[in-house]
Protein backbone atom coordinates (compact mmCIF):
# COMPACT_ATOMS: atom_id res chain seq x y z
CA UNK A 1 0.00 0.00 0.00
CA UNK A 2 1.41 3.42 -0.93
CA UNK A 3 1.88 6.20 1.59
CA UNK A 4 -0.95 8.21 0.00
CA UNK A 5 -3.25 5.21 0.27
CA UNK A 6 -2.31 4.69 3.92
CA UNK A 7 -2.89 8.37 4.64
CA UNK A 8 -6.19 8.15 2.76
CA UNK A 9 -7.41 5.32 4.98
CA UNK A 10 -6.35 7.24 8.09
CA UNK A 11 -8.01 10.40 6.75
CA UNK A 12 -11.28 8.54 6.18
CA UNK A 13 -11.18 7.26 9.77
CA UNK A 14 -10.46 10.76 11.09
CA UNK A 15 -13.14 12.29 8.88
CA UNK A 16 -15.58 9.68 10.16
CA UNK A 17 -15.17 10.87 13.75
CA UNK A 18 -15.11 14.64 13.23
CA UNK A 19 -18.88 15.09 13.23
CA UNK A 20 -19.26 12.98 16.38
CA UNK A 21 -16.47 14.97 18.07
CA UNK A 22 -18.11 18.21 16.94
CA UNK A 23 -21.41 17.00 18.45
CA UNK A 24 -19.60 16.10 21.67
CA UNK A 25 -18.21 19.67 21.86
CA UNK A 26 -21.67 21.15 21.19
CA UNK A 27 -23.25 19.06 23.97
CA UNK A 28 -20.43 19.40 26.48
CA UNK A 29 -20.10 23.16 26.14
CA UNK A 30 -23.86 23.76 25.57
CA UNK A 31 -23.38 25.45 22.22
CA UNK A 32 -25.84 25.99 19.40
CA UNK A 33 -25.20 24.03 16.20
CA UNK A 34 -24.45 27.15 14.18
CA UNK A 35 -21.64 28.18 16.50
CA UNK A 36 -19.21 25.61 15.06
CA UNK A 37 -18.80 25.83 11.28
CA UNK A 38 -19.30 22.35 9.81
CA UNK A 39 -17.03 23.26 6.88
CA UNK A 40 -14.11 23.62 9.29
CA UNK A 41 -14.51 20.13 10.81
CA UNK A 42 -11.85 18.42 8.69
CA UNK A 43 -9.44 21.26 8.04
CA UNK A 44 -5.87 20.43 8.94
CA UNK A 45 -5.85 23.37 11.33
CA UNK A 46 -8.67 21.80 13.37
CA UNK A 47 -7.26 18.27 13.19
CA UNK A 48 -3.80 19.47 14.17
CA UNK A 49 -5.21 21.25 17.24
CA UNK A 50 -6.64 17.92 18.44
CA UNK A 51 -3.23 16.30 17.88
CA UNK A 52 -1.09 18.99 19.51
CA UNK A 53 -3.28 20.51 22.19
CA UNK A 54 -6.37 18.37 22.73
CA UNK A 55 -8.53 21.20 21.37
CA UNK A 56 -11.24 21.12 18.72
CA UNK A 57 -12.74 24.43 17.59
CA UNK A 58 -10.75 25.83 20.50
CA UNK A 59 -12.57 23.69 23.09
CA UNK A 60 -10.84 21.17 25.34
CA UNK A 61 -11.54 17.63 24.10
CA UNK A 62 -9.08 15.78 26.32
CA UNK A 63 -12.06 14.29 28.19
CA UNK A 64 -13.89 13.28 25.02
CA UNK A 65 -14.02 9.54 24.36
CA UNK A 66 -10.71 8.25 23.02
CA UNK A 67 -12.58 6.68 20.10
CA UNK A 68 -13.43 10.19 18.88
CA UNK A 69 -9.90 11.57 19.21
CA UNK A 70 -7.66 8.63 18.28
CA UNK A 71 -8.43 8.49 14.53
CA UNK A 72 -7.70 12.21 14.25
CA UNK A 73 -4.42 12.03 16.17
CA UNK A 74 -3.37 8.93 14.21
CA UNK A 75 -3.95 10.71 10.88
CA UNK A 76 -2.07 13.87 11.90
CA UNK A 77 0.80 11.84 13.39
CA UNK A 78 1.11 9.85 10.14
CA UNK A 79 0.89 13.02 8.09
CA UNK A 80 3.72 14.56 10.10
CA UNK A 81 5.88 11.44 9.88
CA UNK A 82 8.90 12.22 7.75
CA UNK A 83 8.13 15.92 7.81
CA UNK A 84 10.54 18.58 8.91
CA UNK A 85 7.85 19.93 11.27
CA UNK A 86 8.31 18.73 14.81
CA UNK A 87 5.26 17.36 16.59
CA UNK A 88 4.86 20.49 18.73
CA UNK A 89 5.17 22.95 15.86
CA UNK A 90 2.34 24.28 13.71
CA UNK A 91 1.91 22.41 10.42
CA UNK A 92 4.12 23.57 7.59
CA UNK A 93 2.82 24.69 4.22
CA UNK A 94 4.02 21.32 2.87
CA UNK A 95 1.76 19.45 5.34
CA UNK A 96 -1.23 21.52 4.20
CA UNK A 97 -0.45 20.61 0.58
CA UNK A 98 -0.21 16.90 1.45
CA UNK A 99 -3.48 17.11 3.42
CA UNK A 100 -5.23 18.72 0.43
CA UNK A 101 -3.80 16.06 -1.87
CA UNK A 102 -5.13 13.30 0.42
CA UNK A 103 -8.55 15.00 0.59
CA UNK A 104 -8.66 15.16 -3.18
CA UNK A 105 -7.56 11.55 -3.51
CA UNK A 106 -10.20 10.33 -1.04
CA UNK A 107 -13.09 12.66 -1.86
CA UNK A 108 -12.47 12.95 -5.58
CA UNK A 109 -12.74 16.72 -5.71
CA UNK A 110 -10.65 19.40 -4.07
CA UNK A 111 -12.32 21.35 -1.28
CA UNK A 112 -13.01 24.90 -2.35
CA UNK A 113 -11.55 27.33 0.09
CA UNK A 114 -12.77 30.82 0.82
CA UNK A 115 -9.91 31.47 3.20
CA UNK A 116 -6.21 32.05 2.57
CA UNK A 117 -3.93 29.00 2.64
CA UNK A 118 -3.09 27.73 6.10
CA UNK A 119 0.41 27.06 7.34
CA UNK A 120 3.62 28.84 7.86
CA UNK A 121 5.22 30.98 5.21
CA UNK A 122 8.81 29.89 5.64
Amino acid sequence: MTTDMQLGVLYLAARGTTQALRSWVLRTYMLRDGQLDVAMATTLGQLDQVYRFGLYYGYDVTHAPETLRQPITAYVAALRQGSRSLSGEPPSRHLFKVHRRIETLVLGTPRTSHTPPEGDYA
